[in-house]
């Protein structure tokens, strides 16, 4: 039996999910390291990690950015604050194409 790979074009979305994919990598080897060669996986191993990464461009990928924020009263916000939390919903928004919420006290 043969398998067949198909290849999507790379878009900013899996892109940004392969960074992520490898910098957990880089921090695993770091944590082995610095632990005496205990592994940082609760639960699978290096391959999994690396199966996602592989799997990834097939998929959809989809971000939520989910900013909690307790101190922040919102009847009580500033303008200030409001436009700093602006300006990260734009970001998100512009580099994830993702949705973006924030959850702070009433």
């Amino acid at each position: 039996m043969s398998s067949v790979r198909v290849y999507l074009p790379l878009t900013p979305a899996t892109r940004l999910a392969a960074r992520v994919v490898g910098h957990l990598q880089g921090r695993a080897v770091q944590y082995s390291r610095r632990t005496g060669g205990v592994s940082p996986y609760e639960v699978g191993e290096p391959k999994n990690l690396f199966a996602i990464r592989d799997h990834g461009r097939l998929l959809r990928s989809r971000f939520h950015t989910i900013i909690a924020q307790p101190g922040l009263q919102a009847r009580k916000a500033t303008d200030e604050q409001l436009r700093l939390l602006a300006g990260a919903e734009k970001f998100v928004r512009d580099t994830s194409t993702g949705d973006y919420t924030v959850y702070c006290s009433r």
